[in-house]
């Protein structure tokens, strides 16, 4: 779609440790194809913290879009779309070698059209870092992934065979992983990660039954900087998906240079 859109926004920092923000936008959005337009109006505020150890970020947004669906030239169906988003962060420094971070990300749009069209969308992370300062060898991130989409009609590619059941599942996930890597010399860096998956996936909305489909993912690595400026990386997978009855296994090497003290590239 094209369009012009306004946005008006205001952002205040009364001292170094809180800031606040707030938001407009309002405009009319344009189909190329079918000419149907789409007016936007939307309000937004956020808020920060941060001191240092703890960092917290929160935003909200209020949207309505009303947008003109064309079933043939001379009729014109409109449908108004109120949605919620809300976005919050979470940095929290517990020492100077352990580190909590998270988000949740969360949306609920609700169609004039009816239940049927309405969609929701959740994504909780939480993170826990272990970086020692005096001795990093040891690295080590352990992650946990909520996962929870209801899509609307807007973000299913339906074709014309299967108009409707495209966008009536519910899909929820469950992700734990655990990535961690050592330095055995100056040269030889070892790693391993596992993750495990419980998806879950109805095709009802109103009357939802799940049926599980797990996952695990092995990975195992070697890195061996040989010579200066050069890496060599040796990576084998594994992953296991048990209800599907399947397994693929699989290896990676790449070679890679360093391009001064923060990047490298290779293949």
């Amino acid at each position: 779609s094209t369009g012009l859109t306004h946005a008006l926004g205001v952002d205040l920092a009364p001292s170094d440790v809180w800031n606040y923000g707030t938001s407009l936008e309002a405009g009319t959005l344009e189909d190329p194809r079918t000419g149907a337009e789409t007016e936007r109006r939307a309000l937004g505020a956020s808020m920060g913290f941060n001191d240092g150890d703890l960092r917290l970020s929160s935003a909200v947004e209020y949207r309505i879009d009303n947008t003109e669906t064309l079933t043939d030239p001379e009729t014109v169906l409109e449908n108004e779309r109120k949605t919620w988003l809300l976005k919050n962060t979470l940095g929290y420094q517990i020492s100077p070698d352990w580190r909590l971070v998270g988000k949740l990300n969360y949306s609920d749009s609700q169609s004039s059209q009816g239940q049927f069209y309405d969609g929701k969308f959740t994504e909780g992370v939480m993170g826990y870092a272990y970086r020692p300062v005096n001795n990093d060898r040891w690295n080590t991130l352990l992650k946990y992934t909520y996962f929870y989409n209801v899509p609307t009609t807007d973000q299913v590619l339906v074709t014309t065979s299967s108009t409707s059941s495209a966008n009536e599942f519910v899909q929820k996930s469950h992700i734990f992983s655990v990535d961690t890597n050592y330095d055995l010399t100056r040269r030889w860096t070892v790693g391993a990660k596992y993750a495990y998956r419980l998806g879950q996936l109805s095709m009802e909305r109103e009357n939802p039954e799940f049926f599980d489909s797990a996952a695990s993912l092995y990975v195992l690595r070697a890195d061996w900087h040989f010579v200066n400026k050069w890496d060599l990386l040796i990576e084998g997978r594994l992953l296991d998906l048990p209800d599907a009855g399947d397994r693929r296994s699989g290896a990676l090497v790449a070679l890679y240079r360093q391009m001064g003290r923060n990047f490298k590239a290779g293949l």
